[in-house]
């Protein structure tokens, strides 16, 4: 008997988690699953306006802002009519409802999830969806999103093209402290705004994808401004008519203080970890940590100017990458001295025991790092201390990563680690010059991203001058 093909969407930032559904998918009794994966909603916005899509399968957590019942709300909103199944990594009964509210078709555990489990929930998801659309044909895609506008958690906001309010929901009342929709509908948006430019910023935004997230600064009724964390993008409110905006608001103002507290912790007992692992080692100079990050910042700043790492690489990232490369070697704190100052060549059975300093540092790291699902600075520190050493031929360690799937943060300090060892005198060698790190370097085409190798090769000198500089 053929196998009835599906589809599938997945919104998902774990690509284990990916290759585990596809694995699963793999046996199904009945289906077969077409798995396609994203991890940026405007990814996955634009896949489905483009692609069949049967089915999606949502991550609850694959946002850190956000969560996966903003997100479902959001596509029912924008009229995307497919069934949904949410998998998440903790189950919690009144998520659950929520999301079912909300328009999901089924919520699974990944804990708990089997092949015959998720081969029945796709079934059941599929024949439900079937049903209803036969039910309410034509109009079947409205009421969900009617649904799903009023039944947000969330604030949400609908704006025309010249940025006046047409819609407000009660949240957004709350939020932003009005007492009616009266008070705000035919207001310009930019008014809610400490910035006026915000809006055209969204705008602006929107206009080269279909899709925005990030952070703006509200201001309420009595004038005091907070933080919130908007879901935009263009939606069609009445037919032969241009489109509006609808953005969604959560409220991030206790959460970010909260984050920043958290993360200047972090960051000071982080500094003490690898001062005290350079320290118990003794195998580099003061300045060493300092030039690793100065290194690490030009590269990122640098790099952000390219197109495709302008969305990714912002002040924020730049600030936090270059506190994370401090880190990269902290497992050599746990590494015998006895080989990390070998006045002579390393043996195979020395090297063996060198490359498990990138695991060794995670394990050291761990209390700390497993808050890293709130903490893009944690995350950072995960990559780099688990990842620099990976290369992008794929012949590097521990994992044997190659190109893209090396973690951006991990790639940047590569090229930062590689010119500060190079160039730094060890027991068993002299330091090398400048000139002979640069012609080391680049004739190593297959370590390091080409994008960040072409980098160095044009700031070089900057380079140089950090290392002069730097004692």
């Amino acid at each position: 008997m053929d196998k009835k093909k599906i589809n599938v969407l997945m919104i998902e930032d774990d690509p284990f988690s990916v290759a585990i559904i596809k694995h699963y998918a793999g046996s199904f009794q009945r289906l077969e699953l077409l798995i396609n994966h994203a991890v940026q909603l405007e990814e996955a916005i634009v896949f489905l306006d483009n692609n069949p899509v049967d089915m999606i399968f949502l991550d609850y957590r694959v946002y850190s802002r956000i969560t996966g019942l903003e997100v479902l709300q959001h596509l029912r909103a924008k009229g995307i009519n497919l069934p949904v199944i949410i998998i998440t990594g903790s189950g919690n009964e009144e998520v659950a409802t929520e999301l079912i509210k909300a328009g999901a078709s089924d919520y699974l555990v990944k804990g708990t999830l089997t092949p015959q489990l998720l081969e029945r929930a796709v079934e059941g998801a599929q024949a439900h969806h079937e049903r209803f659309s036969r039910w309410h044909k034509q109009e079947t895609q409205e009421i969900l999103r009617e649904m799903a506008i009023q039944t947000y958690l969330s604030g949400v906001c609908i704006i025309d093209g010249q940025g006046v309010i047409n819609y407000v929901n009660s949240a957004f009342l709350k939020m932003w402290q009005y007492d009616n929709e009266k008070e705000l509908i035919g207001k310009k948006f930019n008014k809610l705004l400490s910035s006026p430019d915000s809006f055209k910023k969204i705008i602006d935004e929107l206009k080269g994808k279909e899709i925005w997230m990030g952070e703006v600064e509200g201001k309420r009724k009595d004038g005091s401004r907070f933080t919130v964390y908007t879901l935009s993008s263009f939606t069609i409110c009445r037919e032969n008519e241009p489109p509006c905006v609808m953005a969604s608001f959560v409220d991030i103002t206790k959460v970010k203080e909260e984050e920043e507290k958290r993360e200047t912790l972090y960051k000071g007992i982080m500094e003490v970890f690898a001062l005290k692992a350079e320290n118990v080692g003794n195998i580099e100079t003061a300045g060493h940590l300092n030039r690793i990050s100065s290194y690490t910042k030009l590269i990122a700043s640098r790099l952000c100017e390219l197109a495709e790492f302008k969305e990714l690489i912002t002040a924020k990232y730049i600030e936090n990458i270059s506190y994370a490369s401090m880190l990269h070697d902290v497992g050599k704190w746990r590494t015998p001295n006895e080989v990390l100052l070998k006045p002579t060549e390393l043996t195979p059975e020395d090297w063996k025991i060198i490359k498990e300093h990138p695991r060794l540092g995670v394990e050291m790291l761990s209390p700390l790092l497993k808050d890293k699902g709130s903490s893009d600075y944690l995350k950072l520190v995960e990559n780099v201390v688990l990842c620099h050493h990976e290369r992008w031929d794929g012949k590097g360690y521990p994992q044997g990563l190659r190109g893209e799937e090396i973690p951006l943060a991990a790639r940047i300090v590569a090229l930062a680690d590689a010119y500060e060892a190079i160039t730094t005198y060890r027991c068993y060698r002299r330091a090398f010059t400048h000139e002979e790190a640069y012609t080391m370097i680049v004739e190593d085409t297959g370590k390091l991203d080409l994008r960040i190798l072409g980098i160095f090769k044009e700031r070089h000198l900057e380079f140089k001058q950090i290392k002069e500089t730097i004692v």
